[in-house]
Parts: C-alpha cells; sequence; structure tokens
C-alpha cells in the first residue's frame, strides 16, 4: 500500500507473457495515487482519484486544524476556530460589539477594519448563514458565484464587464434585495453587469 523502503525482487507476467524480472523500490498504491492527484492539473483526473479516498476527522485537533497553542489564543472567550464556527451573521455581530481597550484597539485596528469589510460584503451578498469553516466544495454554484461576487465588492475595481448566471439561485427574497442591491453598487462605481436571470425582481431592476 505505502511502498517499500528496501529494494523487492518480483518477477512479473504480463497478460501477452512478456516475463520482467525487476529488483527496485515500489511506490504503493497509497503513495501512487496520493502523488497523482496532487500533481495532476486535470479536475476529471482528480475526481477518479477521490475515489479511493476517504475524508476522517483529525484526532488529535478535532476538526480544528491547528494545535494547542493556536487554540488556546481566546478574544471574548472564543478561539479562532470557535470563531469560523460561527455563521456570517453571529461573526458580525460579534465583531460589531467587541469591548477592546484603546490599546487593544490600537492594535487591532487594521485587522477589525479588513474583517468587518469582508464579512459585511457576504452579508450584503444573501451569505449570512454561511460559516467561514465550511469546505468550499461543499458550496453550490450560486453561493460560489456570490462569494466571488463579495470578493469583487471589496477590491473596488471599476471599468469591468461582470458576466452572472443566476446569482439569485436559493436565496430567499429579503436576501434576493440585498443580493439586487450589491449589483446596483458594483454597477454604480463604473462596472457594467449581465446577468442571467429568471428571477421577476431582478429583471425588473434592469436598467
Amino acid at each position: 500500500m505505502f511502498g517499500s523502503h528496501e529494494p523487492i525482487e518480483a518477477r512479473i507476467v504480463t497478460v501477452s507473457g512478456t516475463v520482467m524480472n525487476l529488483y527496485e523500490h515500489f511506490e504503493g498504491v497509497a503513495s501512487l495515487i496520493t502523488r497523482r492527484y496532487f500533481d495532476t492539473k486535470s479536475e476529471d483526473s482528480r475526481k477518479y482519484y477521490e475515489r479511493y479516498m476517504t475524508a476522517n476527522i483529525c484526532k488529535s485537533c478535532k476538526g480544528q486544524r491547528l494545535n494547542e497553542i493556536a487554540l488556546s489564543v481566546k478574544i471574548n472567550e472564543k478561539n479562532i476556530s470557535e470563531f469560523t464556527d460561527m455563521n456570517i451573521r453571529e461573526e458580525l455581530d460579534f465583531l460589531l460589539n467587541l469591548n477592546l481597550t484603546e490599546q487593544e484597539q490600537k492594535i487591532s485596528s487594521l485587522v477589525m477594519t479588513q474583517l468587518i469589510s469582508r464579512i459585511s460584503f457576504l452579508n450584503e451578498v444573501g451569505l449570512d448563514y454561511l460559516t467561514l469553516s465550511r469546505s468550499a466544495t461543499t458550496l453550490s454554484g450560486g453561493e460560489a458565484q456570490r462569494i466571488r461576487l463579495a470578493k469583487q465588492l471589496g477590491s473596488k475595481l471599476t471599468g469591468v464587464l461582470y458576466v452572472l448566471d443566476e446569482p439569485s439561485i436559493g436565496l430567499h427574497q429579503k436576501d434576493n434585495d440585498k443580493l439586487i442591491s450589491t449589483l446596483k453598487k458594483l454597477r454604480d462605481i463604473g462596472n457594467t453587469l449581465i446577468v442571467v436571470e429568471h428571477d421577476e425582481d431582478t429583471m425588473k431592476e434592469a436598467d
């Protein structure tokens, strides 16, 4: 499964009857699949190799992906893993209601500004129910598209043509209103948006 540390002597007979005598190190099935999985640039090949893989929670960190030292640092009784397990709405509320000393405010001002800004953008495009710890592979097409939209909103680029394919998929009405507002913001700072959409409200708001 995981290859050999020492050379192995092997006699291989092919389907056509060719005989090969080998004496060499063997990579091993698991090692071979892992290497090819990370080396390939083909998404189809990656999906093929994933058929032989399973995801397990680490027994040491219990899925938090950080060591004890990193997890011991807390703000308002929450470490970074506990913070990322909160949904976007809860995270925004947590950040806006932090009680920091004057010195703590000076130290964290740049980080806080960036955090609040980026999380606010995710909230604006109707993703307030997501958690930052969620795996990207579990996101729907609409969710992934709205995350990219939030990123673009934060970059404040102008003169860009955006083409969106049904960004309102799966949204509740109140979140759809937020999305429309976000699209208008992108338009109003000097961009062009082409939106393929079946949602009546979105079509009515188009210019």
